[in-house]
C-alpha cells in the first residue's frame, strides 16, 4: 500500500504541468490516502510519530526565505552578480559566472535550507542571463544545482535531510550539535564544491562553448 501511494504521488509530481495541482496538495492527498488505507484506529499513533517540530522548523524557514524575496534582497543579489560578471571581458564571463554561482549558492545553502534557496535563485539566474551578454542559462543552472546540493552538507540546517537525521538521532539518544556537524560537514562541502567547479569549467570549455558557437 505504501509503495502504491508513493508511486502515485511521484507520478503526480511529474504530471504537475498537466494537472496544475500544487505539489503540497499532492503530498497531503498522499498522506490522507495512506491514513484511509490503513486501520483508522491507529491514526492517532501515526500522527504522534510525525516529526512536528521538524515540520514547523521548515515552515518557518520557508516563510523567512519568502520574506527575504519580498523585501527585494534577491533583486539586490542579482544586481550585484550582474555587475561583477559584466565587469570582466565578455569571453570570460561564462566561466566567471559559473564560479560565482557555484560558490555563492554553496555558501548560502549552507546556512539557508537549499530547497527554498534554489527555488528563489531561479529568477535571479534568469535575470542575470537577460541583463548580461555572453552568459547562457544552462551552465548557470548546473552551477546552482551543484552548489546548492553540496552546500547543504556544510551545516546542520543546510539541508532537509540533515535536520531529519539530527532529529532521529536525538530520539535515539545521540545529540548532534550545530558545531559538531559544522566541523565535519563544512570541510567536506569545500572539497566537493571545488571539484564541482572544476568539472563545470571543464564541461563549459569542451562542450557548452562549442555548442554555443555552432
Amino acid at each position: 500500500k505504501c509503495g502504491m501511494v508513493l508511486f502515485c504521488v511521484i507520478v503526480s509530481f511529474f504530471l504537475h504541468a498537466v494537472t496544475h495541482l500544487d505539489p503540497a496538495w499532492i503530498a497531503i492527498m498522499g498522506a490522507v490516502w495512506l491514513l484511509i488505507a490503513f486501520d483508522m484506529h491507529h491514526c492517532h499513533e501515526a500522527l504522534m510519530a510525525v516529526e512536528w517540530d521538524t515540520l514547523l522548523f521548515f515552515a518557518a524557514l520557508f516563510v523567512v526565505v519568502e520574506g527575504v524575496g519580498e523585501l527585494g534582497l534577491l533583486r539586490a543579489i542579482a544586481d550585484i552578480l550582474s555587475d561583477i560578471v559584466r565587469s570582466v571581458p565578455e569571453d570570460t564571463r561564462q566561466v566567471v559566472a559559473i564560479i560565482i554561482i557555484v560558490w555563492a549558492s554553496a555558501i548560502f545553502s549552507a546556512f539557508v535550507d537549499n530547497i527554498p534557496f534554489t527555488a528563489t535563485m531561479v529568477p535571479v539566474l534568469q535575470q542575470l542571463v537577460r541583463d548580461v551578454d555572453g552568459v547562457s542559462l544552462r551552465p548557470l543552472a548546473w552551477a546552482l544545482a551543484f552548489g546548492a546540493c553540496f552546500g547543504g552538507n556544510g551545516t546542520l540546517i543546510g539541508a532537509s535531510a540533515n535536520i531529519v537525521m539530527a532529529s532521529k538521532a536525538e530520539v535515539e539518544g545521540s545529540h548532534i550539535s550545530f558545531v559538531d556537524f559544522f566541523k565535519v560537514g563544512f570541510p567536506v562541502m569545500l572539497i566537493t564544491v571545488f571539484l564541482a567547479m572544476l568539472y563545470l569549467i571543464l564541461l563549459n570549455t569542451l562542450f557548452w562553448q562549442a555548442t554555443a558557437g555552432m
